[in-house]
Order: structure tokens, then C-alpha cells, then sequence
């Protein structure tokens, strides 16, 4: 793209250029992916045989249909991520999900999902390292080596897939921007997990899961499986697309596996902040599950004012 001048003659050429220019900021996919700092990925390099595997997708091959066909878009997204970063013991998880229509085009829909992983590892070391001799605590090593990262999805409907992929990129997360996030009430990148806000939180049951995926792995259940859980728990109301907002907020979960103490535990908190009912302001819905126990769902409905 040319700069545009001040030099006679040279406005309309320059506005021109603008308009035709491949960022098409006019188009809020190419915007999200394309912000500042983030790199494309390549959309064939995510559809490899690294991330369709038999380990990944038990009936891979059992149907005419790709297996990750019906899954809602942050569930694929962070499927799609971890194939590529890889497993960790240790991390957080902070999804952003819009799904999007426009008054114009309101049965066209997209969806957008930003996803940011912090590897608590070092920090789980450094808090074990008060209380544990050297010589009995495994090195740093042993607790999950990797960056935080963030990435972004652009998804649509397409050839038969609910969360087609019409963009992705990836950008590494400086230590010092981790530090300073907020997870729902906690910092990202300390230990303690946000437990939502105070109030009378109400069992929820959760509907057997179809085995589409993969479930639990040796860190416990996989973060995509905990926020498909959390999807369903929310209701009609998560999948309901509206307009698009750069710096929106309206569904944000937050993931958490085995970020405080040595005993295997997996917690989320989901804030719904843009309810379709006049009575409800916000929705919260949480997750708990240790070791091989039954997981605990609850739900919180803060009214309007």
C-alpha cells in the first residue's frame, strides 16, 4: 500500500490504492486475524494429519463427514490450537467467543474466537519451590515448557462444517502483557482461579457428551471438552449470533488445568454478558472436577436493575 500525500495530484490516486488494498478493513475478519502483531496460519498446515488422528478423533474415518463437523466454533478452535502448540500440565485458557450476523445478512453468520494460553508451569515451580526442598522437586522442566500465545479464529458455515475456517493467526504473549490480564475476577497468569461472583449458585446437570473427540487426556479433561460442556450449560442464548464488536466481551470462559497444588483438578468459569431475556442481566456458569470424580456444574443468573 502507498502512503498517502499531501502532494498535488496525488489524493484520488492514494484513496484509490486504499480501497483496493488486500486489507480490506471494511471486513471485520480481516481485521480480527489481521490486527496488529499477529501472524497468519496456514489453514492446510491445521488441517493436516497432525490434528485429524485416530488419538485426536476415535471414529476418524467411520463417516462420509469429517468427525469436528458439528462442533461449535470455540470447541474447534481450541482443538485446532492444541494440535499445534501441544499439550501442557499446567495452563489457562482465556476464550473470547463471538458468534456474529449482520441486520443486513442476518441469516449469514460468523464467528469469532480468540483464545489465549498461559503456561502456569513456571509460576506452579516457583510456588511449590517455598514449601518443597530442592532436591525432592522435579525441574522447572518437568511442569510444562511453552509460551503464552494467543490466537484468532475467523469461522463460518462451509462445506459442511458449523465452523469453517476463514482465518487464523498467531501471536506470542509477553510475560509482562500475561501479568497484567484478567481472567473473570483473577490475574491470567497467577495461580488462583476466579470462582465468579458471590450468590446462590444452582446445581446444574450436564447431558451426556457425544464421543466426537478425544475427551480426557493424561493432564485430565481437555479444555475444548470443558467448554463444550459450558456451551450447553448457557443454553440457546451462547449460540445466538449479533453484531460484531472489535473489543467485545460477551462470552468469555476461562479454563483452568491443574494451576494450583500437586492433586489433578480442572476448574472454568463462563460469563454470558449479553442475555436475550428482560429479567437477566448476566449469566455465570462453572466447572469443577478433581482427579477422576463426577464433575460439579453450577449456574448463576444476576438480574437487571
Amino acid at each position: 500500500m502507498r502512503h498517502i500525500t499531501k502532494e498535488p495530484g496525488t489524493w484520488l490516486l492514494s484513496l484509490a490504492l486504499l480501497a483496493a488494498s488486500p486489507m480490506v478493513f471494511a471486513d471485520p475478519s480481516a481485521r480480527f486475524v489481521g490486527a496488529k502483531g499477529f501472524q497468519a496460519v496456514s489453514l492446510e498446515k491445521l488441517h493436516s494429519d497432525r490434528y485429524y488422528s485416530a488419538s485426536r478423533f476415535p471414529k476418524m474415518g467411520a463417516s462420509a463427514y469429517l468427525p469436528d463437523s458439528d462442533l461449535p466454533a470455540p470447541v474447534r478452535a481450541l482443538l485446532l490450537m492444541d494440535s499445534q502448540e501441544g499439550p501442557l500440565p499446567h495452563a489457562r485458557y482465556l476464550i473470547n467467543y463471538q458468534p456474529t450476523s449482520e441486520a443486513s445478512t442476518p441469516d449469514q453468520t460468523r464467528d469469532f474466537v480468540e483464545i489465549t494460553r498461559f503456561n502456569l508451569g513456571p509460576a506452579l515451580h516457583a510456588d511449590l519451590a517455598q514449601s518443597i526442598p530442592a532436591e525432592h522437586l522435579a525441574d522447572v522442566k518437568e511442569f510444562g515448557v511453552g509460551p503464552h500465545v494467543r490466537w484468532r479464529f475467523a469461522m463460518s458455515p462451509i462445506h459442511g462444517m458449523t465452523a469453517g475456517l476463514d482465518g487464523v493467526s498467531r501471536r506470542l504473549v509477553p510475560p509482562k502483557e500475561a501479568a497484567a490480564m484478567d481472567c473473570l475476577g483473577q490475574p491470567c497468569a497467577k495461580l488462583e482461579s476466579s470462582e465468579g461472583p458471590k450468590g446462590r449458585w444452582k446445581p446444574q446437570g450436564v447431558g451426556k457428551l457425544p464421543a466426537t473427540f478425544k475427551r480426557v487426556s493424561q493432564e485430565g479433561p481437555v479444555p475444548a471438552s470443558v467448554v463444550e460442556q459450558l456451551l450447553n450449560a448457557l443454553g440457546e442464548d451462547a449460540q445466538r449470533p449479533a453484531a460484531f464488536a472489535s473489543n467485545a466481551e460477551r462470552l468469555v470462559f476461562v479454563v483452568s488445568a491443574n494451576a494450583d497444588g500437586q492433586e489433578q483438578a480442572t476448574t472454568a468459569l463462563v460469563r454470558n454478558a449479553l442475555v436475550f431475556d428482560d429479567s437477566i442481566d448476566t449469566q455465570w456458569v462453572r466447572f469443577r472436577q478433581i482427579a477422576d470424580t463426577k464433575a460439579e456444574v453450577q449456574s448463576l443468573n444476576q438480574k437487571r436493575r
